[in-house]
Parts: C-alpha cells; sequence; structure tokens
C-alpha cells in the first residue's frame, strides 16, 4: 500500500510538472506573438499581461499604448484560427465619433457644451472594414459607420414632454442620421448622481421594429407625440415603459 502511494505521488507530481511546463511555454508563446503584433501594427513594445482564456482557449492580452493617437489601455485575443485581434481601432472610432459629434451639435447650437456624447462601436468592425491605423488611422467616417455605430446623447435635464425638448430631438436625429445606426436619448436632470429612477431614455434605430419606429420616420413633433413612448428602471432594475406625460404603458 505504501509503494503505491509513493509511486502514485511521483506520477502526480511528474504529470503536475509537465503541465506547468507545457503552460509556462504556451504563455512564453502567446507573448511572444502578442509582442511581435503590437510592435509591426504600432510600433511599440508594450508589456503585456497575459490571462487564460477559458472560452476561446489560449490567452488574451492587455497592453498599454503610449504614442498617440492610440495611448490607452486595449485587450489582444487569439482566435481559433492563430489570427489576433485588438480594439485599438474600436476605441479610437468611439473617441473620435464623440468629440466630432459632439462639436457639430454644440456648433449648431443644439447640444450645450456640458451635455455628454457617448459612442460604441461593436468588436470586430475593424476587421471587415480594410482600415489602416499607419501612416494616419483611417476615419471612422471613411466606414460606413451607419451600419454599425451607437450613440447615446445625454441631456443634462429631466424629461418635461415640452415642444422645445421635442424639437431638439428631432434636430439630433436629423443632424447624425447619415452616421449612425442606433441613437439612444437620456434625460437626466442630475448628471454624475446616483441613479435615482427617475431617469428617462428614449431609442431609435435606423431599422423599425415591431414597437419603435426608424428614426427616419421620425420627422416631425406629431410624429414624436404618435410614438409616446420613454425607458425607465425601477428599485429592481427592470425597464418599465412610460407614455410622455408620465403615465406607465402597461
Amino acid at each position: 500500500m505504501i509503494k503505491k502511494r509513493i509511486v502514485a505521488g511521483i506520477v502526480g507530481g511528474l504529470l503536475a510538472g509537465g503541465f506547468f511546463v507545457y503552460t509556462t511555454l504556451e504563455k512564453s508563446e502567446a507573448r511572444d506573438a502578442y509582442s511581435a503584433y503590437v510592435k509591426e501594427m504600432y510600433q511599440e513594445q508594450p508589456d503585456i499581461e497575459l490571462s487564460r482564456d477559458w472560452h476561446m482557449g489560449g490567452f488574451t492580452g492587455e497592453m498599454t499604448l503610449t504614442k498617440e493617437p492610440f495611448a490607452g489601455t486595449y485587450f489582444l485575443e487569439t482566435y481559433s484560427d492563430g489570427s489576433i485581434h485588438d480594439n485599438v481601432l474600436e476605441t479610437y472610432w468611439e473617441r473620435e465619433a464623440e468629440r466630432t459629434i459632439h462639436e457639430r451639435l454644440v456648433s449648431r447650437g443644439i447640444l450645450k457644451e456640458e451635455e455628454t456624447v457617448r459612442a460604441e462601436v461593436p468588436l470586430g468592425v475593424s476587421d471587415d472594414a480594410q482600415a489602416n491605423v499607419s501612416p494616419t488611422p483611417t476615419s471612422i467616417f471613411e466606414t460606413n459607420p451607419k451600419t454599425y455605430l451607437d450613440v447615446s446623447i445625454m441631456f443634462h435635464e429631466d424629461w418635461n414632454n415640452t415642444d422645445e425638448q421635442k424639437q431638439r430631438i428631432l434636430d439630433v436625429i436629423r443632424e447624425i442620421e447619415s452616421d449612425v445606426y442606433w441613437i439612444h436619448f437620456s434625460f437626466d436632470g442630475k448628471p454624475g448622481g446616483n441613479d435615482d429612477y427617475t431617469e428617462r431614455y428614449m431609442m431609435f434605430t435606423r431599422k423599425a421594429s415591431d414597437i419603435d419606429p426608424s428614426f427616419l420616420d421620425v420627422r416631425t413633433i406629431e410624429d414624436l407625440n404618435a410614438y409616446d413612448r420613454l425607458y425607465g428602471f425601477d428599485e429592481t432594475t427592470f425597464t418599465t415603459e412610460y407614455q410622455f406625460d408620465g403615465n406607465l404603458i402597461e
């Protein structure tokens, strides 16, 4: 019995040691591959922090670039076909869209300087866009963003159901409709504060659904009034629907 335990312990130790060596070698290969990719793509050699990718297998990486216009922290991942991907261009495009759309709306007098624009670009879009990162990054507005760009417009005021506020919504839509797929409006009288469940939201996409019209079809205040739908959240974070006058939609 003692002999069996000793043999089992030796075998277990050998297996554990072999797994450790294999994992260390695998991590080293992943780091080398990521480092070579980053040097070629962005002409930098940052430290790369690896984490086990339990979904795809192998390792994901995290890196911090220091050179403009890509200064920031990003992730790296390896697909099953061995190709390496990152979120650098997607993040760059989000910043570009936020900055450009905010400047455009403020210059037109539609948005206040302190009000906020947020943009979201789905991961993987840059893989299909035939975009360049150097010598000058391809602009998001050269890539047909109306097929994928999500934009949130954050008004720093409560929803008050006035024609003036509705006209601002229409003005935003007309100004950016050629560049976006999805528009989300939020109305919050306390920007940056805790959610007190009084916030209201309105959402439109380029493609109409059974409930929501396309923003391309919302042309007048009467169109908005016919839509008559806002969203909010209660204390349990369930989405609740409201009419413009505040009544619940059952």
